[in-house]
Parts: structure tokens; sequence; C-alpha cells
């Protein structure tokens, strides 16, 4: 789940005993990333060279959805409302998902997951299957179905809506449609906080860039009076004709860490997260083998940030074989050994990861001698 409290944990030893970093500091890591020791048997056979069962499935239910923003990463490569992953097909991928004890399942895109026309009947499913769900949405469809909402609850652990501005003018700017309207996603937001209770928690996401730097501000404030949980703010990398600038990126910074500075004993957790852009990596994340990616179409990708190089990153379709046929098959390790990290996306929230991995490799011996 996308979710960090607002402090840093400590790796306090590497390999050697000593601390981490340039002049004696202890390295960091995200504490966001902490659920990966819960995993930490998969991380070591994953280091060991074997390939374990993933942690999560993450599916692209369809490739086309209902709205236009243009700073969408997949705006190229969206289809029409015939792009959607077939019932049947679905539903064979979570019986086998399910009998290899895959436990949660992410619903993203690619499109709007929500726009897929057999959406209720895709929950129904779910929980009849008893799988944890994320769902990472516009929320739209939401404004006029309160039985899917409420299907939406039933099933899902967490929901992040992509709301991207806090009034009409900038809602529609943000998403490229001139009829929808931000009051009407807010009051159903609205409502599924009162109806949801504890769980799923709800978080609301922006991504800043010139479409809507001006509501950034905003977001905080209304996220209190929304009541949801959780708050994430992202820097728009590309294209580069939206991103802000440097040095308005770096005001907004500091002016939105010193209003996330004042939640302190507030329910809300707020954080920021990097833009996509800046230095390449030239580490290989070890994460895509707990966190694949079926599309649309039934191909299996190693990672969601796989539209720039299709060919190289599919394992295979599931519907030659099924999931497991390909994913437990020498071509993955082909695809993995054969991925050139300075093609990964800048800053990729994955990468968050490694530390937490370093830290599993090092000390896997003292788990549970709490």
């Amino acid at each position: 789940m996308p979710r960090a409290i607002d402090t840093e944990l400590e790796i306090v030893k590497d390999v050697d005993g000593k601390k981490n970093g340039e002049n004696g500091i202890y390295r960091k890591y995200d504490s966001s990333v902490i659920q990966l020791i819960s995993a930490w048997p998969k991380v070591l056979q994953v280091l060991k060279g074997e390939i374990p069962t993933p942690e999560i499935a993450e599916i692209f239910l369809t490739n086309f959805c209902n709205f236009g923003c243009p700073h969408c990463r997949f705006r190229a490569y969206h289809g029409n409302n015939s792009a959607y992953m077939d019932i049947t097909v679905l539903e064979r991928l979570l019986d086998e998902l399910s009998q290899n004890n895959v436990k949660a399942i992410e619903l993203s895109g690619g499109g709007e997951p929500l726009a897929h026309p057999q959406i209720e009947q895709i929950f129904d499913c779910l929980i009849q299957k008893r799988f944890r769900v994320g769902l990472i949405t516009n929320g739209y469809r939401f404004t006029n179905s309160k039985a899917l909402m409420k299907k939406a609850i039933e099933c899902c652990n967490w929901i992040r809506f992509s709301v991207d501005a806090f009034t009409d003018e900038t809602y529609r700017r943000a998403h490229g449609r001139c009829e929808i309207s931000y009051q009407e996603l807010r009051q159903s937001i609205s409502n599924l906080v009162n109806i949801a209770g504890e769980t799923p928690k709800i978080g609301l996401k922006i991504l800043i860039s010139k479409l809507n730097a001006e509501d950034s501000l905003l977001a905080i404030k209304e996220s209190l009076e929304l009541k949801v949980d959780y708050l994430q703010f992202k820097f728009l990398g590309y294209p580069a004709e939206l991103a802000l600038s440097d040095g308005q990126i770096d005001s907004l910074t500091e002016r939105i860490q010193e209003q996330i500075d004042l939640l302190k004993g507030q329910n809300l957790v707020a954080e920021l997260i990097p833009a996509y852009r800046g230095k390449l990596t030239y580490q290989k994340c070890l994460m895509t083998f707990l966190h694949p990616v079926i599309d649309w179409d039934g191909e299996i990708y190693v990672c969601a940030f796989f539209e720039h190089r299709k060919k190289q990153h599919s394992l295979g379709n599931i519907g030659n074989g099924g999931f497991f046929h390909h994913w437990e098959s020498l071509r993955h390790k082909k695809v993995f050994n054969g991925i050139d990290p300075a093609t990964c996306v800048p800053n990729c929230p994955m990468l968050r990861y490694n530390p937490v991995i370093n830290f599993i490799k090092n000390d896997w011996y003292r788990f549970a001698f709490i």
C-alpha cells in the first residue's frame, strides 16, 4: 500500500558491522517500505537466484480511460472502450493466483480500472476468493454508482484517488474533460470515507504540474476536511512542457513541507514523493520478482513501467499456458538478466526498497530474535 509515516528508520549495520555512508552517517530507508520485511524469505530466494511466488500481482484491467489527462504517461498507448481484459480470462488468472497463495491484488493502469464494463462482477470475484485488494483510480465512476462504491469497500484494503486538483476549474484542466466536476467526486469520497470506517484506508494523490500547481497548497486542508487517511504529493517529471522548473519545485516543496510539519498530532499522513526524473539508476531492481504486472491483453511484464520497452520486459501471455507457466520459465531469468537499468524510470518508487533488501540480506539470521 502506498502509505508512509513522516519519519525514517535506520539500518544500523552493513556487512562488516560498521556504519554506512559518508562521514559515519547511518544509511536510512523510507519507512513506507517496511512491509517488505514480511516477505523476507522470498527476498532471500531472489538473492539466491531463485524465482519465488510473487507477493502481489498488479493487474491493468483496461487500456482505455474515461479521462484525457494531458500528463498521462499511457496517453499515447490508450485504446478505445473495447480494450479491456476478458472476464473469463481474468477469472482463470485469479483462480491460478489464489491456488498458488498469491493473496494481494492491485488494480491500476494503464487505463482506468473502474471503466471495465464488468467491474462489479470483478469485485464480486475478488471478494469471493478473499483477495486483499488495493485500488488506484480516478474514482469518477463512484459519482453515479453507490452500489459500485459498496462493492469496492467490501473488496479493498485501500483505495487511492488520483484527484490532481481541488477546484472544478483545475480539475477539468488537469483531467482533460470540460464536463466533469471535482465537487461531485468530493461528495463521493466523503460518502466513501463515512461508509468505510477503518477499512479500506482512503488516500488522495496530486501530481503537481503547470496544470494544477496552485491547487497543491489546498491539498492538506481538503484532505483534513474529507478525513482521508493519507495524502501523496508528487511532482510531474515528464512531459517536460508540463513539468515545473527546478526553482518552482523547490519553492512549492518548501511551502508544502511547512504544511506537512504542522500535521503532527493529526490523523492524516502526508508525504512528498520525488518526480520520475533526475539521474538514471544503474542498479537492478529485485522487486520485479515480487510485483509483476499483467496487462489488459494478458501480457505479463516484470514491472509497471514497461510501455517504452514492451518486447524486452514481457514474460509471455497468460492466454498461452497461464501465469505460472511463464513466471517459472527460463525466459523469466533471461528477461531479468537483460534489463538495462539505464532504461528504467528515474526515481522509480520501487528503488526505495533496495536498502531494505540489503537489510534483509545482512540481518536475516536475527529475524524472529525480537
